[in-house]
């Protein structure tokens, strides 16, 4: 006889907490609360279970919650391999435990686990000697995101050019689709790039040398990390925001008036930088 989806829905619910790794307090021990929620659930569900193999009900949990440690920790190495690379692996791996503890996976896609780790890098003592970690793993994950990104169509040239002069102030450019735009006061494009698989060069680093301010995206089939100049990276911004042509050529024409921004346009569609545009809307007088 089937198991009606209430029922169901409930014991997969019992399984997920029983299973599920406990978040830690900063003692290392389980908070009384969720240890309590957890025995409960345990409890639930060896009343539902048959056991009809060599284990025990105890030990096939076990396996259970040691295999989604496991997968969690895997998915964090795989998306942060610079990061894993930095501390070293046993390091890495004790981190992935506190931080798998703290933050579930809640999609059944792991490519979608770990957007928490840059930030749970800011606040973990023991990496605190390397303060530029966190911001290591923002590229990591920006490289991740684009890198998985769903294609989409070019500048369409033909609709751009059927826009009438009156309106080319209203025209809102788009940047690529799930471009990142990411600002450091650490040089870590440098970092990122001598701890690729396959580098060959010098490995040193100069943390003196200032920060970076990069745009992550993808070029057809190519992930890519270009470093903007400083104008470039201003006008990068207000396209980001969603400014309309018309507004930025104002707002640098009054701020930054060595900035062409109509030269720089044809500029940036060659170089991919443009992918989209739409018509901004007309304010009502």
């Amino acid at each position: 006889m089937a198991t009606p989806p209430s029922e169901l829905r409930q014991l997969q619910t019992l399984f997920y907490q029983a299973i599920a790794p406990q978040p830690k307090a900063s003692n290392g021990a389980t908070p009384s609360n969720q240890a309590s929620s957890n025995q409960d659930a345990i409890a639930q569900l060896a009343a539902q279970i048959r056991i009809q193999d060599k284990l025990s009900f105890e030990q096939g949990l076990a396996a259970y919650q040691g295999s989604v440690m496991g997968k969690l920790t895997r998915a964090l190495e795989e998306i942060y391999p610079v990061c894993c690379c930095l501390v070293g692996a046993e390091f890495f791996a004790a981190m992935s435990r506190v931080y798998v503890r703290k933050y579930s996976s809640h999609s059944p896609d792991l490519g979608d686990y770990g957007e928490q780790l840059p930030s749970f890098l800011e606040q973990f003592e023991p990496a605190a000697a390397l303060p530029y970690l966190p911001d290591v793993a923002r590229l990591e994950w920006s490289w991740h995101r684009v890198f998985n990104a769903m294609d989409r169509p070019g500048l369409d040239f033909p609709a751009l050019a059927n826009i009438p002069p009156e309106q080319w102030e209203q025209i809102r450019f788009e940047l690529p689709h799930n471009s990142i735009l990411l600002a450091s006061p650490y040089p870590i494009h440098r970092i990122w790039q001598v701890n690729q698989p396959g580098y060959v060069g010098s490995a040193a680093v100069n943390l003196e040398q200032g920060g970076a301010q990069l745009l992550i995206w993808r070029d057809r089939l190519e992930t890519r990390i270009d470093l903007p100049s400083e104008a470039d990276w201003q006008l990068l911004q207000a396209f980001a925001a969603g400014q309309s042509f018309g507004e930025i050529c104002a707002q640098f024409l009054n701020q930054e008036p060595e900035i062409d921004v109509a030269a720089q346009l044809p500029i940036w569609v060659q170089r991919g930088w443009i992918t989209g545009f739409s018509i901004a809307e007309m304010a009502d007088p």
